[in-house]
């Protein structure tokens, strides 16, 4: 557990108990993290999903009552000091913020260290065999993950499946992955403005994705200070590739894409498939957002075509956001 006050941290692990019997090490264990809590009776506690019933701090105290015989363990923390950081990132960025399994993904893609990481089953297997150590080795980790996350989530810089974290505009902070995805939905009424010129002086028409890429670039420098076009990428499959648009400050990447009708579903999947994988190799950037402007309406069924191509796309280390335009 770690201490936001001090910095302190405590470890508690069945490595550092003495007894030669697991029985007895593990209810010293035990009752050294009640003492722990009662020593902290009126302090906040943020976890991950230790309100499960299968492995939180109700499944302690049952262990702890089996262990020992009593009716109850020596405390349990108060309901209103309780707060789970997987529901609190669910309720700001959406429940599937990132894919499962979530800690996992989300230390992933904020580039925390995860050295000795195990997953719970792997845990519960060590348990069988006596390698406590690898166990400690691995909470510890945990532990100090979950304090980077909730420390990039206060700080508003965390990455998930929908954000990149923010951005200050106008004296507020917003959301730099959903201020390009605004950008993208007004597109249309601001290509109209701009064919309405004084005197009817010439304008740009778009007509193609570099036209697009043209009066995105224009809006996105409202935003972002650092907009790079068409940066190339290393070679993938014997061919070099170009992101449209990066954003260094944000690691962002924008793919910008106009339906055509000879342009599918499995088409566009392709495709994304293939910049994808491109852009796995690009190490400047940890969120891929593609645009789809698809103003005729030929791709059809929108709506859950953005959210199959967001989840297949998606891999380790690199969040995809797709969003197709059809009005």
């Amino acid at each position: 557990m770690a201490n936001l006050k001090n910095g302190t941290r405590e470890a508690f692990s069945l490595a550092d108990q003495t007894s030669d019997d697991l029985r007895e090490r593990e209810v010293s264990l035990l009752e050294q993290f009640y003492r722990y809590l009662i020593g902290h009776r009126d302090s906040a506690i943020v976890h991950w999903n230790m309100n499960s019933s299968t492995f939180g701090f109700s499944a302690l105290a049952r262990r702890y009552c089996f262990l020992t015989k009593k009716t109850q363990p020596p405390h349990q923390p108060s309901d209103h000091l309780l707060f789970d950081l997987d529901g609190i990132i669910g309720e700001v960025y959406g429940e599937q913020f990132v894919k499962h399994p979530k800690f996992y993904n989300l230390a992933s893609l904020n580039e925390i260290g995860l050295f000795s990481y195990l997953p719970g089953k792997e845990e519960a297997n060590l348990f069988k065999t006596g390698d406590f150590g690898a166990i400690s080795s691995s909470t510890t980790t945990k532990a100090r993950a979950h304090l980077d996350i909730l420390l990039a989530l206060i700080s508003g810089r965390l990455r998930t499946q929908t954000s990149a974290g923010s951005l200050e505009f106008a004296g507020q902070k917003i959301d730099a992955v959903s201020t390009i995805l605004t950008i993208g939905s007004r597109m249309r009424e601001t290509e109209r403005e701009l064919t309405r010129r004084h005197g009817g002086r010439p304008t740009l028409t778009i007509s193609d994705e570099y036209d697009v890429q043209d009066l995105l670039r224009g809006l996105l420098a409202l935003f972002f200070s650092d907009v790079r076009p068409e940066s190339w990428t290393p070679s993938h499959a014997g061919a070099g590739g170009r992101i449209d648009f990066l954003i260094p400050e944000f690691e962002l990447a924008i793919e910008i894409k106009k339906a055509r009708p000879s342009m599918s579903a499995k088409s566009l999947a392709d495709e994304l498939i293939v910049d994808r994988d491109r852009y796995k190799q690009e190490q400047r950037a940890k969120h891929l957002i593609c645009l789809v402007f698809d103003y005729e309406g030929i791709l059809q069924g929108p709506r859950g075509l953005e959210s199959d191509l967001t989840r297949d796309s998606t891999t380790e280390g690199l969040a995809v956001t797709v969003k197709i335009f059809d009005r």
